[in-house]
């Protein structure tokens, strides 16, 4: 195997091929890229056994071969090489080593056998749709997003499916008291996923989300295939493919249908101010708390705790009697960051302990969990 590439052609290649690779698997060559050159193109390839990326692009091929290095290492080696230079590479058969040179640099990698590398197969079989990848940011952006607030919960899934009879592609995550739906226009042939609780869709994993977002964000357009075990997306240049998780995702449409009569109108921008402001005094063993409430002046935001407190008011729009109630304040700032739109409707429901966010125009719906409150803090502004 030899050919020879311009470095930075081969960052871009490595950065996406690599971005698969676990850090310290007992399988060692689970631990090594596959690298692959035919007919004056580099796929570059690694996997954790549950998902796996491969990367292409073109190089001048003088040999063809495939091989394995160690993933991290060839990323690191790749970064440092000085931008524009040409590298090339030569596999010296007799010490099983890839060599790389780059001016007066070499590096020299030890490499196992491609054959015994631990690859998936791209599942061809399914359903099949495109996707413009600003639509996939769309769908995963806000929804990854609610899986992050808490590590380790129990729910770190992200159910894709056909939503709104049809009409929608839906994407919702949530750890049970944080949710996000986002939707965009459902393309041609999603409803032929495998059902999931009589809902055309699958469950995928946070890792599996973010992986996507971080591939295909900027593409412009995704084309995905789906079938009972595994997802597959792919361009002319990237091809990643994960398992998906098995069970049925919880009954989330109680939480995101009928939002209370009742409603605050407030300036996002405002408010996300406010709450960002307010929740740095927020105690953590109780849950990040804040109090609001409805009053003649706008919506009230307070916190207290033993290392100071604060009470606020935000102009709003108030619609219904608005009883005081308590949010996880770095919930509330999540959700407040994810919305674009210049106003937002808050739909406080103490009959179900819910508060939805919504916005005009923006397929996108919050859910927090309200929390109980002990206090009179925010039944009202207190400045005299």
């Amino acid at each position: 195997m030899k050919f020879k590439i311009n470095r930075d052609t081969l960052a871009d290649i490595v950065t996406r091929g690599v971005s698969s690779a676990p850090k310290n698997s007992p399988a060692v060559i689970a631990n090594n890229a596959r690298i692959i050159v035919q007919d004056g193109t580099i796929s570059i390839a690694t996997t954790d056994f549950e998902m796996m990326v491969e990367a292409t692009g073109a190089c001048e091929v003088e040999a063809n071969g495939a091989t394995t290095v160690d993933a991290t290492k060839l990323k690191a080696v790749v970064d440092r090489l000085p931008k524009g230079v040409d590298v090339t590479f030569t596999m010296d058969t007799a010490k099983y080593e890839l060599i790389a040179k780059a001016g007066r640099s070499r590096t020299t990698f030890p490499t196992l056998a491609a054959e015994d590398w631990p690859a998936r197969d791209y599942a061809m079989d399914g359903a099949q749709f495109a996707l413009e990848g600003s639509d996939l940011v769309r769908l995963f952006g806000h929804t990854a997003q609610a899986l992050s607030t808490v590590l380790n919960s129990p729910m770190q899934g992200v159910f894709l499916h056909v939503a709104d009879d049809g009409k929608r592609l839906a994407a919702v995550g949530t750890t049970g008291t944080i949710l996000f739906k986002a939707t965009v226009p459902a393309p041609d042939g999603a409803d032929d996923m495998p059902m999931n609780d009589n809902r055309p869709g699958v469950i995928l994993s946070a890792e599996t989300v973010n992986a996507v977002l971080r591939l295909y964000r900027s593409a412009d357009v995704v084309n995905v295939i789906v079938n009972a075990n595994s997802i597959f997306f792919y361009t002319d240049t990237t091809r990643f493919c994960s398992s998906l998780l098995v069970g049925t995702y919880p009954n989330y449409l109680p939480l995101v249908s009928n939002p209370a009569a009742e409603s605050v109108v407030v300036s996002r921008a405002s408010c996300a101010s406010t709450v960002a402001l307010l929740e740095t005094f927020a105690s953590k063993e109780l849950g990040h708390r804040l109090q609001c409430a409805g009053s003649e002046d706008g919506f009230v935001i307070a916190v207290g705790s033993q290392t100071g407190g604060s009470v606020d008011v935000v102009e709003a729009t108030i619609n219904g009697d608005i009883a005081a109630f308590g949010i996880n304040g770095m919930f509330m700032k999540t959700m407040l960051n994810s919305f674009r739109a210049s106003s937002i409707a808050l739909h406080p429901d103490h009959r179900n302990r819910r508060i939805m966010f919504q916005a005009d125009d923006e397929h996108l719906t919050g859910v927090i969990a309200m929390m109980n409150i002990a206090t009179d803090l925010a039944s009202g502004p207190k400045h005299e």
